[in-house]
């Protein structure tokens, strides 16, 4: 053997092109296994990443790559559970951790809106105020979603420039404290602070106090809710609030079986009914290190017992109150045993009925100020947020009702790159903005 190597070595250093044509050879091979192992690596990615999109999503393109994005961090974090670093929990507090902006925002770079730091009654604040806003403006004190549990004010910063940027109104982001840390009834508390300080201050701004309004998508659109609930039913002589933005808003944890939960359970990853649940169970104040059973438990209604099913609380979020093609879920769901966990209900049993936890188990829903509701038909809050629109319209309050046909939950944020904002996101965000312009003028 060593004496073929040496006449290779020998024939090469005399014939220069042959020791060429060895060393093409082998790099030919080297970039054709080099070749094959990308295929199979971005073969493996497109599988882990696709979505079967429902029948009737709006740009597809657009769609398929974006959940193709949350899909592989799902993905990762699924990885990460394996190898016994990433329960729920841990992979909740690292997303919490994972951006933190120091210094000038970025929206404050484009010129056209006044950004700054405030922190009012302890609670920091966004605000956004348009060069072009009127010297006492109109406003909107608006609370980011995420479960209660993730997002900052900060990373909602292009999503709340862009509102105040279009409605030409001051924008207040309020980076509440959150689960599960401080579970219920804290955030909701640090919102009805700030809210409160800037309807009773708000001319120290350049806020027209009269025309102030609450916002807020998912987990914050439950807060704006529970903020207005608060505020109109409270005598504390403060200005009546002008309006009030919920979008594809969480307003109840007291059945995770209605036909939207059922229909989008795992359909769309951005939000699944077990997501949901574990959110539910974070901002309920339940021992985070079982955060998977309570998921589990609330996502099969096994959190309340039976009774409770026939109760006049039920009939605040029947499908009686969804449009007939809506009552029935297209899918089939496991069947509601008799069998619940009355250890957990007890924990539970008053936060779940109250309604700055849940606004859809207020049983008096009149008075409150004129509002938007935006539900997206791809999205498992769908039903709750057109339950909460037929009540508030039953109760005398005057609602536009935006139903985000292809839409999908979050669509309407200004988060990722424009040219994965769908079309669905595009109409939704303009009009929410036609909304509030129109009702501030009044």
């Amino acid at each position: 053997m060593r004496g073929v190597q040496v006449r290779i070595s020998e024939q090469t250093k005399e014939n220069p092109s042959l020791w060429r044509l060895i060393r093409r050879k082998i790099e030919n091979m080297l970039l054709k296994v080099l070749v094959v192992i990308l295929s199979v690596l971005v073969a493996g990615i497109a599988i882990i990443c696709y979505t079967p999109l429902p029948t009737g999503i709006h740009d597809p393109v657009r769609t398929e790559l974006f959940m193709g994005l949350m899909k592989l961090v799902t993905f990762v974090m699924k990885i990460r559970k394996f190898f016994g670093y990433g329960s729920f929990l841990n992979n909740v507090k690292i997303l919490q951790n994972s951006i933190k902006l120091e210094g000038v925002l970025p929206s404050a770079k484009h010129g056209d809106v006044q950004v700054t730091r405030e922190v009012i009654e302890n609670v920091p604040v966004i605000i956004y105020r348009p060069n072009t806003a009127s010297v006492v403006s109109p406003a909107m004190v608006y609370f980011h979603g995420g479960g209660w549990v993730l997002m900052t004010a900060d990373d909602y910063d292009s999503t709340t420039y862009h509102f105040a940027k279009e409605t030409n109104i001051v924008v207040i982001s309020v980076d509440y404290r959150r689960a599960p840390q401080f579970p219920f009834p804290v955030p909701v508390q640090d919102c009805l602070v700030v809210t409160r300080y800037f309807l009773k201050n708000g001319l120290q701004f350049g806020i027209d106090v009269s025309k102030i309004g609450v916002g807020g998508d998912s987990a914050g659109g439950n807060l704006a809710a529970a903020v207005a609930l608060a505020l109109t039913r409270e005598k504390s002589g403060l200005p009546s609030l002008k309006f009030q933005v919920l979008l594809f808003p969480v307003l109840q944890a007291f059945d995770l079986r209605l036909p939207s939960y059922v229909d989008m359970n795992d359909s769309m990853p951005i939000l699944t009914t077990r997501i949901m649940a574990a959110y539910n169970s974070l901002y309920l104040g339940l021992e985070e290190d079982n955060t998977e059973y309570y998921s589990w438990l609330m996502s099969e209604n096994q959190h309340i017992p039976p009774e409770m099913r026939t109760s006049k609380f039920a009939d605040f979020v029947s499908v009686k109150n969804l449009p007939k093609m809506f009552r029935t879920a297209n899918r089939t769901a496991t069947e509601i045993t008799a069998s619940y966990d009355q250890d957990v209900y007890n924990k539970i049993k008053d936060i779940i009925v109250d309604p700055l936890f849940s606004p859809l188990m207020s049983p008096d829903l009149t008075g409150l100020p004129t509002t938007f509701i935006h539900a997206c038909e791809f999205d498992v809050l769908r039903d709750e947020a057109m339950i909460y629109s037929k009540r508030l319209q039953d109760a005398g309050v005057k609602v536009k009702f935006h139903f985000g046909h292809g839409g999908y939950h979050a669509d309407i944020l200004r988060m990722a790159p424009d040219f994965l904002w769908s079309e669905s996101g595009r109409v939704a965000f303009s009009a929410v903005c036609n909304f509030i312009t129109s009702v501030v003028q009044k």
